[in-house]
């Protein structure tokens, strides 16, 4: 019976395991690392995250928000976070930009509307952290399918008091789409891309450094 029961939570221990998945999208010089189980909403709208260089593309098109015939105020918000973005040399995060873009339309007016609230908060030290954010409206009739755009950054490496090569990151979204009367319809949807950059070791550093272990190594050659 022991054995049974030992069995059965050995079973259970490794399907939660295989659920709770680690995964790393390794771009050219930046590594960004998430969780499945933290991210269950967020990857539902947002869909899996993959990277080209250091540019990470969420390029889902089922992240939409639609009220139609007075419906009111219809939310879709989803958080993903990265509990990791960190450098592969050692070097500060410089900028991290989130472009946010997608379509949308109103027929009979009210309003359509998008959020985005980026975060940085250190890995380091806790007590670092920065964050920006922007937003879309339109209101009243748009006279056929439209484009919107919008942009938020953040720059750890000044932002930061510490080291800013290892951080967590989170990307709040919000769409909002309302109507108010019979008739009406207002829908809007996003993709959207998110870009990390380092700090690169200025050259006369570099070189200083190297010519201090050169004369280290004469000096102990010497001896």
């Amino acid at each position: 019976m022991h054995k049974i029961v030992g069995i059965m939570l050995l079973s259970l221990f490794a399907a939660s395991s295989a659920s709770a998945a680690l995964v790393t999208l390794d771009g050219d010089n930046i590594v960004y690392v998430y969780e499945t189980d933290d991210n269950v909403d967020a990857l539902a709208l947002f869909g899996a995250p993959d990277i080209v260089g250091d540019t990470v593309r969420f390029l889902s098109s089922t992240f939409r928000a639609e009220s139609n015939n007075g419906e009111g105020a219809v939310t879709e918000t989803a958080n993903f976070i990265f509990k990791r973005v960190y450098s592969k040399d050692g070097a500060d995060i410089a900028n991290i930009e989130v472009t946010e873009f997608g379509d949308y339309e109103i027929s009979g007016g009210d309003t359509a509307e998008a959020d985005v609230l980026l975060t940085a908060s250190s890995n380091v030290d806790l007590s670092d952290f920065t964050s920006g954010s922007d937003s879309f409206d339109a209101a009243g009739d748009s006279g056929g399918l439209m484009t919107w755009q919008m942009v938020a950054a953040v720059n750890p490496g000044a932002a930061f008091t510490f080291d800013a090569n290892d951080l967590a990151l989170s990307l709040q979204n919000t769409l909002r789409a309302v109507t108010d009367a019979n008739g009406e319809t207002a829908w809007i949807q996003k993709k959207l891309t998110l870009v990390a950059s380092t700090i690169p070791v200025p050259a006369a550093v570099w070189l200083f450094g190297s010519a201090l272990g050169l004369l280290g190594w004469l000096r102990r050659r010497a001896t």
